[in-house]
Parts: structure tokens; sequence; C-alpha cells
């Protein structure tokens, strides 16, 4: 594949490859064994100065693949046209790794560029995230198939990219919100169409985690500001107490940053449950595969 934008635009095989590669590039790592697949290449990051955990391990992995990494914040939506910027990038680069509000932008940049784009976040989806925690959650669990994934929070990019990762390995995937924050129609009804496993809304957080063996979340979309839309919320807090509804070995994966005492409690995050922090070791891993995998098409 040329460009990693979505998790939906990647075909069963490929995503499965890119697990694969992952866990073989972690055991290269871990035994001090070369790998510098990308040597000679260039790599442009474009991340906002926020961006912590993605810019480091992007730009970490691509030092580790023997590519050169630029990192400036590209604004591609000013008076010079997308189409002359993508021209002259063009000239010079392998491959553009961008986090742009605009998924309409990213798909747009991919699609004039010969070099390789990646995703790093829009405000539809996050493939990259996603996929590094597939890893994780298979590395400690195996069989991905067979696990009940609850996914609490909002519908927005996180659970977007965790209901395209459902339609792609028939992941069994529930979301548990207040109404009115469920995901797209659309992007829902894509998983229930392609996964084996079973899709589902619900606004009962309790019966969402009947059984749960992975439970996920994101930020709230609301603070104390407005008060109404954090009173809907309040219930959704994934504390000790819930997880007793749960499988009593599942595993808890916040999407960070994450507030505590708001989508999950501090008890759970010192708990044996919390896997956050275990999880982001691989966006280094998985990135790295991402990028390894990755075919530019030069000749554009």
């Amino acid at each position: 594949m040329k460009d990693l934008t979505s998790i939906q635009g990647i075909g069963y095989d490929q995503l499965n490859h890119l697990l694969h590669l992952a866990k073989e590039i972690k055991g290269k790592r871990q035994k001090g064994i070369n790998f510098r697949p990308l040597s000679g290449k260039t790599v442009i990051t474009s991340f906002p100065p926020t961006s912590l955990r993605t810019r480091v391990s992007f730009e970490t992995g691509i030092f580790q693949l023997g590519a050169q990494s630029l990192n400036m914040l590209i604004n591609f939506e000013d008076k010079e046209p997308v189409e002359d910027k993508v021209g002259y990038l063009n000239n010079w680069i392998d491959y553009l790794v961008i986090r742009h509000s605009e998924q309409g932008m990213i798909e747009k940049i991919a699609g004039l560029a010969g070099f390789s784009v990646v995703n790093a976040m829009s405000s539809k989806y996050h493939p990259c995230e996603i996929l590094a925690d597939l890893q994780t959650i298979q590395e400690l669990r195996g069989d991905l198939a067979s696990l009940k994934f609850v996914f609490v929070g909002e519908g927005a990019n996180i659970s977007n990219s965790w209901f395209n990762a459902a339609a792609k390995l028939d992941l069994n995937l529930t979301q548990a919100c207040p109404k009115g924050y469920e995901v797209e129609e659309e992007i829902f009804e894509y998983a229930k169409a392609h996964s084996k496993g079973e899709v589902k809304i619900t606004e009962n957080i309790e019966s969402g985690l009947e059984n749960a063996d992975i439970v996920l979340t994101d930020g709230w979309p609301v603070d104390e500001h407005d008060q109404e839309g954090f009173n809907k919320f309040k219930p959704y807090t994934i504390t000790l107490e819930k997880i007793k509804i749960a499988d009593k070995d599942c595993l808890v994966n916040p999407c960070p940053p994450f507030t505590r005492g708001q989508e999950v409690a501090e008890e759970v995050i010192k708990s044996k449950y919390f896997i956050g922090y275990q999880a982001k070791e691989n966006l280094l891993y998985m990135q790295e595969a991402i990028l390894a995998s990755l075919k530019p098409n030069k000749t554009m």
C-alpha cells in the first residue's frame, strides 16, 4: 500500500501483515538487531507543538529505521494551493506523517503525492493509535476475534477507528455512551455489516460492560462548565466497582491524554487492569511497521 489514512482503507491481509511486522520489529529491537529499511529516505513529520506520544514515537522510529526526519508544521490551507505544495514536496521527500484536523485534506494530499502519507490523527480517524493498541492486546490476549471489546465514550476519531478495526478483524465491539454521543451511523453500519462479531451501541454502561475482556475509553467532550453534559458522562466513569461487571481478567486501556477521575478513576489506573503505558510502548513498533510497509510512488 502507498498510504495509511484510515483503518477502513487497509485490507485484511495488510492489517495482519502490520501486526506481524510490528511484532517482528519489536523482537529485533529488543535483541539489538539492526533494522534500517528506510536508510537514505526523508520523512517530514507535520505535528502541532502539543503532540507528545505520537511525535516522539514516530520520530524515534524514523531514526531507528535509518531515515532522516524533518519536523515542520506545514500549513496546507494558506494562499498557496495544496497542489503546488505537494508538487514541490514530490521532488524531495519519501514520506509525510501528518496530524491535521481535516480527514479530507489528508486524503487529498495522499491523492496528489508521489510520497507516502500517514495519518497521525485527524478529527475523524486515529489509525496508528488503534493499530498499536491491537498489537498490545494481541500480545496479551491472543485471538482478537474471541474477545469482547467495550468502548466507553463519544463517537469521535478513536471510536471511529475502533469500529473500522471491528469491520476488518471481526471484533465483538460495544460502544457505551450517553444518548446523542453515538458513533456516526455510517461508520457503525459499515462495522456491523462487515464484522462477523457482535457490534452494538448501548446507553447502559452496566450491560455494556458485562463480560468485557477489553475496556477502552476516550476523553469526555464536555467539562464542568457544561454541567448538563458533564452529568451525562459521570455515570460512565470506569471504577473498580464497574470492573466487577466485566471479566475478572479484563484489561483497561484509556486513550491518552486521559483525565483521572473522569473517564477512568484513579483507583483503576493504579490497578492490575490498567495497561495504558504498556500499550503505548507499541506505538513505536507499529509506526515503524507502517512506514516500513508503505511503498511511495515516486513516478507520480
